[in-house]
C-alpha cells in the first residue's frame, strides 16, 4: 500500500478522535523519513479535531497531535498547547487538572522540562501537582546521569520545580532527587547541604543514608566526613536526640564504623551505643562486628553484655563473627560467661571449656564449669561431667555439684529401668 493510499484510507476511521491522532502519528513517521507530505497530514489531524463533539476529548486530541508535531520538529506544537491552556480554563478544576497533567507528561516525554513545569504548576489539586512535579524532577535527574552538558542548567530547572512542591512526601523526595543531581555533577558539598532542607525525619534519614552510600561508591567519603558530621549535628538538633542512633546506623551500614562511634560519643551516651548495636542486629548484622571493633573496652563491655543477652534470648540471631568481635574488644569476665553460655546453647562444649580456662574470677569460672557439667550430663557423659565438676576450685561448691550430678545420673538410670505398672526390669514384687 502506497503512502498516499494509507493517508486516504484514514478517512474510513469513524471515531474523529482516533482519526485525528492517527493522522498525527502518520505525520510524525513521515517527518522522520523526510517525506514532504507530513505537514499536510498534520493539517488534516487538526482539521479533524473540529469534528469531535466532546470538548474535553477534543483538547486531549490536540495535546496528542502537539506531541507528535514536536517529535516531528515542528515548533508550532507549542501553539496547540497554549490553546489547550486557555480553552481549558472554562472547565471545572478536576477536568482541567487532568488535562494539564497530560500536557506536562507529554512535555516530559519530549524532555522539555521547562514546558512540563509550566503546565504542572497550572494544576490546582495539590497532590496531583506535586506528584507530577516529582516525576519531572526525577526525569531531570535521570537526564543528568546520561549527559555531561548543561548539568547546572538542569539542576536550576529542578530547583524551579521544587519551589512549587508543597506537600509531603513529594517535597522530601524531590529534595533527594536534587541531592542526587548535585552528586552526579560532582558538587558533593551542595548535595550534602540539600539534605538540610528536608523537614520530615524519615526522609532525612533516607537522604543521609543514600548520601553515604553514594559517596562511598564514588570513593570520596573520607574527604567529606567533616561536612557529614556537621550535617549530622544539625539533623540531631532538628529532629531530636534519638535521631543520632539513626545516623550512626547509617554510618555503620555504609562501612564507616569509626564515624558512627564518634557521632554517638559526641551526641549520645552509653545507652545510645547499646541501642545502635541492638538495632544493627535486626537491620544490618553484617555491619555489627566492625562497629564493635572500633569501641573502647568500656563501650565494648556494655554493648557486648546487651548483645549477648539478646543472643541468649534469641539464639538464631547469634553470629560468631560478632561474638569474636566482642571477645576481642571486651575483657569483662561477665561478658565471657555469657559467651560460654551461648556456646553451650549452640552445642559447642569445647568452645565453652576454652572460655572457662581464661576466666580468672573463681566464682564466675565455677558458674561456667557448672553449666558445662550440666550440659555434659544432659548429653549422657556422666564421667566427663564429674571431671569438670571436680575442676571447680571451691571444695564445697565442687562437692555439691558432684553430688548433684551423681544423683541426677542415678535418677536417670532408674527411670530408664522402669517398664510399666510401676515395676522395674530388675525387680519383682516379692523382692521389694
Amino acid at each position: 500500500m502506497l503512502t498516499s493510499e494509507i493517508i486516504d484510507t484514514v478517512e474510513v476511521i469513524r471515531d474523529p478522535y482516533l482519526r485525528a491522532t492517527t493522522y498525527a502519528k502518520i505525520g510524525e513517521r513521515l517527518a522522520k523519513v523526510k517525506d514532504a507530505k507530513f505537514k499536510l497530514v498534520f493539517l488534516k489531524a487538526i482539521e479533524t479535531t473540529k469534528e469531535i463533539e466532546d470538548p474535553v476529548k477534543m483538547l486531549r486530541a490536540l495535546l496528542s497531535i502537539g506531541y507528535s508535531m514536536k517529535k516531528a520538529g515542528l515548533n508550532t506544537s507549542k501553539k496547540l498547547y497554549l490553546r489547550v491552556v486557555e480553552d481549558s480554563k472554562a472547565f471545572p478544576s478536576p477536568v482541567r487538572d487532568d488535562l494539564m497533567a497530560l500536557a506536562a507528561r507529554y512535555m516530559l516525554g519530549l524532555g522539555e522540562i521547562s514546558e512540563a513545569v509550566m503546565y504542572a504548576v497550572e494544576i490546582k489539586n495539590q497532590e496531583l501537582r506535586d506528584s507530577i512535579l516529582l516525576q519531572i524532577i526525577r526525569r531531570n535527574t535521570s537526564l543528568i546521569g546520561t549527559e555531561r552538558v548543561k548539568v547546572a542548567y538542569r539542576i536550576r530547572k529542578s530547583k524551579m520545580a521544587l519551589e512549587h512542591v508543597s506537600s509531603e512526601p513529594y517535597r522530601s523526595k524531590a529534595i533527594i532527587e536534587i541531592m542526587k543531581s548535585y552528586f552526579l555533577m560532582g558538587s558533593y558539598e551542595n548535595g550534602i547541604g540539600a539534605i538540610k532542607e528536608i523537614n520530615v525525619k524519615e526522609w532525612a534519614k533516607q537522604a543521609f543514608k543514600e548520601a553515604l552510600f553514594f559517596l562511598k561508591e564514588r570513593d570520596v567519603i573520607e574527604k567529606h566526613v567533616p561536612a557529614l558530621k556537621a550535617l549530622a549535628k544539625e539533623l540531631v538538633e532538628k529532629f531530636g536526640d534519638d535521631f543520632k542512633v539513626e545516623l550512626a546506623i547509617a554510618f555503620a551500614i555504609a562501612g564507616e564504623p569509626v564515624e558512627a562511634a564518634d557521632l554517638l560519643r559526641k551526641f549520645g551516651d552509653g545507652n545510645a551505643m547499646v541501642e545502635t548495636a541492638l538495632k544493627l542486629v535486626d537491620v544490618a548484622p553484617r555491619a555489627l562486628p566492625s562497629f564493635i571493633r572500633v569501641l573502647n573496652s568500656k563501650e565494648a563491655a556494655e554493648v557486648g553484655r546487651a548483645v549477648m543477652n539478646h543472643f541468649l534470648e534469641r539464639p538464631d540471631d547469634g553470629d560468631w563473627e560478632t561474638i569474636r568481635a566482642i571477645w576481642e574488644r571486651s575483657k569483662g569476665e561477665e561478658v565471657r560467661v555469657k559467651i560460654a553460655r551461648y556456646s553451650l546453647v549452640r552445642g559447642d562444649v569445647e568452645g565453652a571449656m576454652k572460655v572457662a580456662e581464661v576466666i580468672k574470677d573463681e566464682r564466675l569460672r565455677s558458674v561456667v564449669l557448672a553449666d558445662i557439667a550440666h550440659r555434659l550430663l544432659k548429653m549422657g557423659d556422666v564421667s566427663k561431667a564429674v571431671d569438670v565438676a571436680l575442676g571447680v576450685r571451691d571444695p564445697r561448691f565442687s562437692s555439691i555439684l558432684v553430688a548433684e550430678i551423681l544423683l541426677n545420673a542415678l535418677d536417670r538410670e532408674i527411670s530408664e529401668k522402669v517398664v510399666v505398672n510401676g515395676k522395674a526390669k530388675d525387680y519383682d514384687a516379692k523382692g521389694i
